[in-house]
């Protein structure tokens, strides 16, 4: 029982919570955009990624920001959400740009 409560107050001090919440969050996000795109048969390989970068640049973001906060390193913190928090926008749009309906992509043929 000692063993069981020792990992449990491990895993859920502040630090450790924050990142299980913050592998949690990606999970979530790479899963809700999968389904959404896959439900609308708009997913390929180029847009999934560009997804899949953007949802791991951003919470990167988060926990760059976090860890930084926590150092009392206000000058890295603002660094890291300018950074990367810009860097997981540009995936997010090119992302965006990328996804496209699978029907609309038609070739008329002439006969």
């Amino acid at each position: 029982m000692h063993i069981i409560v020792s990992l449990a107050k491990w895993l859920f001090t502040l630090h450790q919570l924050v990142w299980f919440i913050a592998g949690g969050l990606m999970f979530f996000l790479l899963t809700y955009f999968y389904m959404k795109l896959k439900k609308d048969n708009k997913i390929n390989k180029l847009n999934f990624t560009f997804i899949l970068l953007s949802a791991c640049t951003f919470v990167f973001t988060i926990l760059w920001t976090y860890d930084s906060y926590v150092e009392n390193e206000v000058r890295a913190a603002n660094m890291g959400l300018l950074v990367f928090g810009g860097l997981a926008v540009v995936f997010a749009i090119l992302g965006y740009r990328f996804t496209q309906k699978n029907d609309e992509i038609k070739v008329e043929i002439k006969q």
